[in-house]
């Protein structure tokens, strides 16, 4: 099972999601969809990036600086669109547009483009909804890498288990390679993601 998803999960209450919903202009209902699509697609991009040591490292580097699962605790200063509200949630850790450039890299529009298609949401609406989760996703990572005292290895050792955890009920299991490792531009359907996401974090079916 997806211990970090069921973990995001229990963070997005219906005051969350409608928070959320606020934030980027969308239907509350429309927005778990989205969520769905995402928030497993962001956690398969973080595995790939794990799958190396040097990336692993890398990863643990930022999550014991900047990502250590306060915000969490302080959902208000994400959601809310409010400056952070301790000083362990800094600029650094709400800071979900770069968090997304160093996760997906040059695929972030395409991984935009297909939340975007499988969800209904503008472009921009899901641009704004994967800033916000990005940070979410992170805290949530961080809180278990303090809680077990994760090293590197340790960290990737756990993120590959969580994606074979993913790609094993989406898309045949190639959905994260096929939207990652490959360089072709082949078009993708995300809607098993989504269902995947959407009934892991709340839920639906």
């Amino acid at each position: 099972m997806s211990q970090l998803l069921d973990l995001v999960g229990q963070y997005l209450d219906d005051d969350s999601v409608a928070a959320i919903s606020k934030q980027i202009g969308a239907d509350p209902a429309q927005t778990q969809q989205a969520i769905g699509a995402a928030l497993p697609t962001l956690l398969g991009a973080i595995t790939r990036q794990a799958g190396e040591p040097e990336g692993a490292a890398k990863l643990h580097h930022a999550l014991q600086n900047d990502h250590d699962g306060s915000i969490l605790d302080h959902l208000g200063s994400l959601f809310g669109g409010q400056q952070p509200a301790a000083p362990e949630v800094t600029e650094r850790t709400t800071a979900g547009g770069s968090i997304l450039d160093h996760i997906l890299g040059n695929r972030k529009s395409r991984v935009e483009e297909g939340v975007s298609r499988a969800s209904g949401l503008s472009s921009g609406q899901v641009m704004k909804l994967m800033a916000l989760l990005a940070p979410l996703l992170m805290g949530a990572l961080g809180k278990r890498r303090k809680q077990e005292d994760l090293s590197a290895g340790g960290l990737g050792d756990l993120l590959q288990n969580e994606r074979k955890e993913v790609e094993s009920k989406t898309f045949g299991g190639g959905m994260i390679s096929k939207m990652f490792d490959q360089d072709g531009d082949g078009d993708f359907d995300m809607m098993d993601m989504m269902k995947f996401g959407a009934g892991r974090l709340f839920g639906k079916k």
